[in-house]
């Protein structure tokens, strides 16, 4: 093993977010618009069938963070019925992490040391856009040098589970597949995706009733990796 690579959000963060639409209706009563959360939920379904028919999903990643998120964010405020110009949307992107506390699970930077103290290449790979991945791990306060590759959804232009964002992680570390290790959260843009790539993956499940997935590798926390890598 030469390289350990981690998912972002509940992997090594802990995002005390909400609901999508719980944050979105925090943002907008910061601006004076008050919206049940109900009434976004079904905003947030609506804009994302519009979305995809419009094109706009295939685009992440391959769009720029602000411009993509004020497209979405704009079709949000038209499904609400809010009128908006333009930067009554930009204006919901740029203060949404405003809402959005976000720290290291206890272990995270414990763990990050250990591993860095093994010589072990280290990598994040996420499907946030990098600026949005720069404000998470400095409002996190986990210095970005922790890590010798870092693969956001606009790295490439391709986001996780495409392999070929696991793939371009391991070239930048300049190790192979077998040589690496990958942990994450989700099953589905996690766990397989990084297997289907040829590395070894692990699934963090801090949740005890969360463990019955029938994975072999599932760890309640990060310090059960060095079980499996020492």
């Amino acid at each position: 093993m030469k390289a350990v690579l981690f998912d972002l959000g509940n992997t090594l963060i802990k995002y005390d977010v909400g609901s999508p639409e719980d944050v979105f209706r925090r943002v907008l009563a910061s601006m004076g618009i008050s919206r049940a959360v109900d009434e976004i939920k079904q905003a947030l379904a609506i804009t994302e069938k519009e979305a995809e028919k419009l094109g706009l999903l295939s685009a992440y990643g391959r769009m720029p963070c602000e411009e993509y998120w004020t497209r979405w964010d704009a079709l949000v405020l038209k499904h609400l019925n809010i009128t908006d110009d333009g930067e009554r949307a930009r204006l919901v992107h740029s203060t949404w992490f405003n809402h959005i506390d976000c720290a290291p699970y206890p272990e995270t930077e414990e763990v990050l040391q250990k591993l860095r103290k093994m010589k072990m290449k280290l990598g994040l790979i996420t499907t946030a856009y990098e600026e949005e991945v720069d404000y998470i791990l400095e409002n996190a306060n986990i210095p970005k040098k922790s890590f010798n590759v870092i693969v956001g959804a606009d790295t490439i232009g391709k986001a996780k589970p495409h392999p070929e964002a696991f793939r371009h992680a391991l070239r930048t570390l300049g190790v192979a597949p077998s040589e690496g290790l990958f942990i994450g959260d989700r099953i589905d843009i996690d766990y397989k995706a990084a297997e289907r790539v040829g590395i070894s993956a692990m699934l963090v499940r801090r949740e005890e009733d969360c463990f019955n997935e029938g994975y072999l590798n599932v760890i309640g926390n990060l310090r059960e990796i060095f079980e499996h890598i020492t």
